[in-house]
């Protein structure tokens, strides 16, 4: 009889993209196909309940192998506990022992895009091995551009100021000249833009997060910068000020430029073609021209248990790596069939989507990739790591929501919003530093 290795995966809510999770389903066939001692079970669960989904099935007894985990749940994972009370995963790099095979499948953490690897890196270690990698970038209407004489795509802020003021010019042109959700990991990236940490103890890769900083000086020079994009008629506040709202404005035509998810630019693309404008895409505009804002990526890794048998664990360790082969690794950047576009995770994958016969899937794909390999190697870069980042986030869009539509101090209300997600934070952490230590009761995700 094969080994059985459970592997959940993350799949859209409400199975709103059908198909999302399916390059990890091909990678399970693939890898039995390979290895007949061992049969890897897939089981799809929406991506937002993941955590609590496992932490029900440690109560059941039967957790998962192996989990994929959304980026902003990384603590979370880290924290979630087996009966014992031990930590219920091992970070992935102490499981792997130094070995370069394991079961015959080469080994790849060493292979993985620096900027990758640092997101899922906590106190030195890898703790978990990524599967999907996503950043947030600018897309244009470049006909629109074209008609009002805007020949490259913006780098700064200043920059992007400057386009919308053209746009503004255009006899027929758009009511405003962009819009972007208000959404945590969105000022996660602006803060990494200015080398600035959303908490302590290097963005919690030095040491557990315990204090945050939603005032400090650079969230406050984005938020100030972003309302008086709005003051200026430049930005405009869709319903909900949502990735999907921003998005459908800009198929419209309303806007001339949106922020939105590089996992998306295929949809976006094919939005475009359909409203008859051509499409383009840059690097998301930062306060000044040398700081870099490719990091704090996105997107989903694997996490293995911890205390497996050797011939499980052997088992798991190997998936984990065969699923980042090269050929796995172009169907998630180029696959039609895939609905979400993942950025190269390793260097071997990176060769091949810069490769002389390598066409992107969209256009900008190239930009967004070139944001994410040229990050800066920075605890900043690098992205927060915290427990409930999904309740922290929270706290920064209620507040930048005020600021935006009720006419709120930016200074006064981030200072609030900094001790609401305090509280939420300290919580968190009561329970993962109590003894013993037990899984929090805060396992949102998103």
């Amino acid at each position: 009889m094969p080994t059985d290795i459970d592997v959940w995966i993350a799949a859209s809510p409400g199975n709103a993209l059908p198909g999302v999770g399916d390059p990890l389903v091909n990678a399970a066939e693939s890898f039995n196909r390979a290895h007949p001692g061992y049969r890897v079970r897939i089981r799809k669960v929406e991506a937002h309940l993941m955590p609590e989904t496992v932490a029900d099935a440690v109560v059941r007894g039967n957790p998962p192998d192996i989990a994929e985990y959304m980026y902003s749940s990384t603590q979370t994972a880290l924290d979630t506990r087996a009966r014992t009370g031990d930590p219920l995963f091992v970070p992935v790099e102490r499981a792997i022992g130094g070995r370069s095979k394991v079961l015959g499948e080469r080994v790849v953490v060493e292979d993985l895009v620096p900027v990758v690897r640092d997101y899922y890196t906590v106190g030195g270690e890898l703790v978990a091995i990524p599967s999907f990698v996503a950043t947030n970038i600018l897309f244009a209407n470049k006909t629109m551009l074209s008609a009002a004489g805007i020949e490259r795509m913006p780098v700064t802020w200043q920059d992007l100021t400057a386009a919308c003021a053209a746009i503004a010019e255009l006899p027929d042109g758009p009511g405003h000249g962009v819009s972007w959700p208000n959404y945590g990991w969105v000022f996660h990236q602006e803060l990494a833009g200015q080398r600035a940490l959303l908490v302590n103890n290097g963005n919690g890769r030095s040491g557990r997060a315990t204090r945050v900083f939603l005032d400090s000086p650079e969230m406050l020079n984005y938020v100030r910068w972003w309302k008086q994009m709005l003051e200026d008629g430049y930005y405009l506040p869709t319903e909900e000020l949502h990735y999907f709202t921003a998005m459908q404005a800009f198929e419209r035509q309303e806007i001339a430029f949106v922020v939105s998810s590089s996992a998306i630019g295929r949809m976006m693309s094919d939005m475009a073609t359909a409203a008859g404008f051509e499409l383009t895409a840059g690097q998301l505009p930062r306060p000044v021209e040398d700081c870099s804002t490719g990091g704090t990526v996105a997107g989903q890794a694997l996490f293995l248990a911890r205390g497996l048998p050797k011939e499980k664990e052997d088992g798991a360790l190997a998936f984990l790596q065969h699923q980042l082969n090269v050929s796995h690794a172009v169907v998630r950047m180029h696959d039609p069939a895939n609905p979400m576009t993942s950025h190269p995770i390793t260097l071997a994958a990176y060769q091949r989507a810069t490769a002389d016969d390598w066409v992107d899937p969209y256009p900008g794909y190239g930009a967004a990739v070139a944001q994410v390999t040229t990050a800066e190697r920075t605890p900043a870069a690098a992205g927060p790591v915290v427990g409930n980042l999904s309740g922290i986030n929270i706290a920064i869009t209620e507040a930048m929501e005020d600021v935006l539509l009720n006419g709120a101090d930016p200074a006064a209300r981030f200072r609030a919003a900094t001790e609401q997600a305090q509280e939420v934070l300290d919580r968190y952490n009561a329970a993962a530093l109590a003894y013993p230590p037990t899984t929090p009761a805060d396992l949102r995700a998103g």
